[in-house]
């Protein structure tokens, strides 16, 4: 079963989604933001990372430098998330390396 790691500080977004996924047939393991995110994917070894954006503590911008920069990590895909619109914030992923 492939795993995928769900990152969102908001529990109800964290549950829809994860509901959605396993209904599809995904492993899910869950953080609620950067910092227990960058633990747990050294750890699980997730095929993918789908973040927020927005989060306490380690953003997901944070997130995503400190995935590409550890080799253990550097080559999960990842797919940010935001309620952000505009091309600022687009730019800002795509420079920072993001998958999607």
């Amino acid at each position: 079963m492939t795993k995928i790691m769900l990152v969102e500080d908001d529990k109800s977004l964290r549950e829809i989604y994860g509901v959605r996924l396993l209904a599809e047939g995904y492993d899910i393991v869950s953080a609620a933001d950067g910092e227990e995110a960058l633990a747990m994917a050294i750890k699980e070894r997730p095929k993918l990372i789908i973040s927020d954006v927005m989060m306490p503590n380690l953003d997901g911008f944070g997130l995503l430098r400190e995935i590409r920069s550890d080799q253990r990590t550097r080559e999960i895909p990842m797919v940010l998330l935001s309620a952000r619109a505009g091309e600022e914030a687009f730019l800002q992923g795509i420079e920072t390396g993001v998958d999607d």
